[in-house]
């Protein structure tokens, strides 16, 4: 990963939102990584993390003032810390990435973005969307620097 930046894919802001991931080792872990690497994050990310919060809190009513109450407070912390930087939400050179990635058959806006971003500021993509990491494989996809999973990069931290 060299002196890439690492752009974060939405999964790991869940957990600032009130949402669990199933990663081992996370809550223990994130800290080093946000003080051992520039993080990033693209501001759809947000968007999307709203999104997941908002699903979750109409299939189970009985979270969703607890849910929405923790994405309020996430996203205060978030925007507070400065270990983690907002990217730009999109740029023409970041659309016509997205773009291709559609060609690709790759539907989903937030993950062309997100994938985008990390093409355009040359990051390292850390996600766990197992789409993203074929299409990083792809010959004649656009590349970000490198596509890792938090299961290669926590090897880094402990």
């Amino acid at each position: 990963m060299g002196d890439a930046p690492i752009l974060l894919d939405t999964s790991y802001l869940l957990p600032l939102f009130g949402v669990s991931v199933d990663l081992e080792t996370f809550n223990e872990l994130f800290p080093k990584l946000l003080e051992k690497f520039e993080v990033l994050y693209n501001p759809v990310s947000l968007v999307e993390g709203k999104w997941i919060v908002l699903k979750i809190a109409f299939r189970q009513p009985s979270l969703k003032d607890r849910l929405l109450k923790a994405y309020r407070l996430g996203l205060k912390s978030l925007l507070s810390d400065d270990r983690l930087k907002q990217t730009e939400l999109t740029s023409p050179e970041m659309e016509e990435v997205a773009d291709v990635l559609l060609e690709k058959g790759v539907r989903d806006y937030f993950d062309r973005v997100i994938y985008a971003t990390a093409v355009v500021r040359e990051a390292t993509l850390l996600t766990e969307d197992r789409e993203l990491k074929r299409l990083g494989e792809a010959e004649a996809a656009p590349k970000p620097r490198e596509i890792r999973d938090w299961y290669e990069v926590r090897r880094l931290l402990v």
